[in-house]
């Protein structure tokens, strides 16, 4: 495999592994003798089906039984044309000795601090604000109803219904911070729906991650110009989806679910207390 990237680039590289990054498989930035990034992700084509964050049943009509993390690098790159320009753009796919491997224009930087008070934070709503003004292009994605209509009931579907593109895993270690902008990386779970859903999404995480009240996370929310032309019920709602969604991971053992879904409760009553 390493000889195949080598004859793509057509240069040697030093690697080093991506941190966080234990659901691609393989991950790692490439550094090119010309000083030039290169990030690759990669998964074996027969890597056994995982299930998906919503459990079996949920999203029948989009994920099935066979739904693997090769279809996720599928979506990343069929997705990326489409993506705000502080996205890194894909560069080359290859398949080589039983593994498929996407390449994207690497980036310096860091992941984002989520805390109160980092600077990171006025940098992050930037981006939210950039992504809440992309439609959604014209190919087959997921809906949010897809993701988080199995915690809901029937008549909430209006409540998930919109145009926005939506990144939907905006957690500190999927913004990566450089040189004054905040980039959204890490673009497996693209979906479409409301203009809202990313910033109620990074907002659980400023609670859970960052140890925010979720009063200071509501105010960080406002932020985002699209928060403030929805209606809070529809939001709580939402909200609620995720918390019971990541309770669900947490009984399955995932690492950080319980306490996510604990601020994502908390999240939630603040919001219904702006109704």
């Amino acid at each position: 495999m390493v000889q195949a990237v080598v004859q793509q680039l057509a240069a040697p590289y030093t690697a080093t592994d991506a941190r966080n990054a234990a659901a691609s498989g393989a991950a790692a930035l490439l550094t090119l003798p010309d000083a030039r990034l290169i990030f690759v992700k990669g998964q074996r084509e027969r890597a056994v089906p995982v299930r998906t964050v919503s459990p079996a049943g949920a999203a029948a009509s989009w994920w099935g039984p066979d739904w693997s993390p090769v279809d996720e690098l599928d979506l990343e790159e069929a997705v990326n044309p489409y993506l705000p320009a502080s996205a890194p753009r894909v560069l080359w796919r290859l398949n080589t000795h039983g593994w498929q491997l996407l390449a994207f224009e690497g980036l310096p930087g860091r992941d984002a601090d989520y805390t109160p008070g980092s600077p990171d934070l006025a940098l992050v709503t930037n981006a939210l604000a950039e992504l809440a003004a992309v439609p959604a292009p014209a190919i087959r994605l997921p809906t949010a109803w897809d993701r988080w209509g199995y915690y809901c009931t029937a008549d909430q579907q209006e409540h998930l219904t919109g145009t926005t593109l939506l990144h939907t895993d905006p957690a500190s270690t999927n913004v990566l911070v450089h040189d004054g902008r905040a980039h959204l990386v890490d673009w497996s779970w693209p979906a479409v729906g409301p203009p809202w859903a990313d910033p109620a999404l990074a907002a659980i995480r400023l609670v859970s991650t960052g140890g925010h009240t979720p009063e200071q996370a509501w105010d960080w929310a406002t932020r985002v110009p699209a928060w403030n032309d929805t209606d809070p019920r529809k939001v709580a709602a939402f909200t609620r989806a995720e918390a019971r969604r990541w309770r669900d991971l947490a009984a399955e053992q995932v690492p950080t679910a319980a306490s996510i879904a604990e601020a994502a409760s908390a999240w939630a009553d603040a919001i219904a207390a702006h109704a």
